[in-house]
């Protein structure tokens, strides 16, 4: 009982944290399985619970870590990372993407084109392009960059 109100005490404490609150920095290493489940809330473990979101024909089925006491929800980071696909997908459907037009170039063997400087400004050319055919006439894509060795 004592370790509960140590938390609850925790919780208050950072829920009215302000900015002019921080007195300086802290280094510190976050540990590989960090974001991986279950998750610890309240002293206990989380449990594992389904939830389901639809958008339009939709549905998106994925697993959350639940709290017990107080129902705070938890992704783990494989969870996150396919409710991340889910909203891609639904800013695709509503069509509210950020879209940029650019010429394709063609150097007598190969087809290509550039992506503008502004974009480009995490990407090392040790990152490998991951690219999904979305269509059977081979003219639209899903490219993904993603980090290199």
């Amino acid at each position: 009982m004592n370790r509960k109100k140590e938390l609850d005490k925790l919780d208050e404490f950072y829920s009215n944290l302000k900015e002019e609150d921080i007195v300086g920095e802290v280094k510190f290493e976050i540990d590989k399985g960090a974001f991986k489940g279950p998750f610890t809330c309240h002293g206990k473990k989380a449990s594992l619970v389904e939830k389901k979101i639809s958008y339009g024909d939709l549905d998106f089925t994925y697993n959350i870590w639940q709290c017990g006491k107080c129902k705070k929800e938890y992704l783990d980071f494989e969870q996150a990372r396919k409710y991340e696909k889910f909203l891609i997908m639904k800013k695709v459907l509503q069509d509210k993407l950020i879209t940029i037009e650019r010429s394709m170039n063609y150097d007598g063997k190969t087809f290509f084109f550039r992506f503008p400087k502004e974009l480009t400004g995490n990407l090392h050319k040790e990152d490998l392009v991951d690219i999904k055919l979305l269509s059977t006439d081979g003219r639209m894509f899903l490219v993904e960059i993603k980090q290199g060795r």
